[in-house]
């Protein structure tokens, strides 16, 4: 998400002209948009690694549903201005308005900070099944100690802010391949033990 800068005494200045580019307003609704879909298509995503996790699923959950909302609450504060700004011919963009741009620039920081944590929380449990019960469980070693890394880097807020993200896109992509083979495994031993 491309936001203006919000530090230092010019940060209005800079809300304010970054937020008057029609193009800005634009890429703004544009990232809400795709924000709210990908949480919402994780949590398909989520139930299918709750069945990997078997007994530790609860948790999986709840740290991939903490992780989804906030994500989904982070998408909209952060782009609320700018889609307040393009759909609303009262709501101008200007100095008096631009300190709550700012505002939900910090709420949207700290719902994604947030949602870091409730991505530590289903990782650590992934990582904690694939440590426990490999064999039964399916997550492989790689992946859970994979995830604890980025676990403990989602843990680390602002200082880690730039590369978590990043990391837990990989996982992800990681985890899904998993999945996948995991899926084809399964159907192959299905037609396998099927009578012909």
């Amino acid at each position: 998400m491309r936001t203006p800068d919000t530090e230092g005494r010019d940060a209005i200045q800079d809300v304010v002209t970054f937020y008057a580019k029609d193009s800005n307003q634009g890429l703004a609704e544009a990232a809400a948009l795709m924000l709210l879909a990908s949480s919402l298509l994780f949590m398909f995503f989520l139930v299918a690694l709750a069945r990997l996790a078997g007994n530790r699923s609860h948790l999986v959950l709840v740290g991939g549903t903490v992780f989804a909302v906030l994500i989904m609450v982070a998408a909209i504060a952060g782009n609320m201005y700018a889609i307040t700004a393009t759909h609303s011919d009262v709501f101008l963009v200007g100095p008096g308005t631009a300190l709550i741009a700012i505002l939900l620039l910090d709420v949207s920081y700290g719902a994604l900070i947030g949602a870091m944590a409730g991505a530590a929380v289903l990782l650590f449990a992934l990582w904690r099944v694939s440590r426990d019960s490999h064999a039964v469980s399916g997550v492989p070693g790689w992946l859970g100690w994979f995830g604890f890394v980025v676990a403990i880097l989602s843990l680390t807020g602002p200082f880690g802010a730039w590369v978590t993200p990043l990391l837990m896109a990989l996982w992800m992509l990681a985890a899904g391949v998993v999945l996948i083979i995991k899926a084809r495994e399964r159907e192959e031993a299905e037609a396998q033990a099927a009578p012909a």
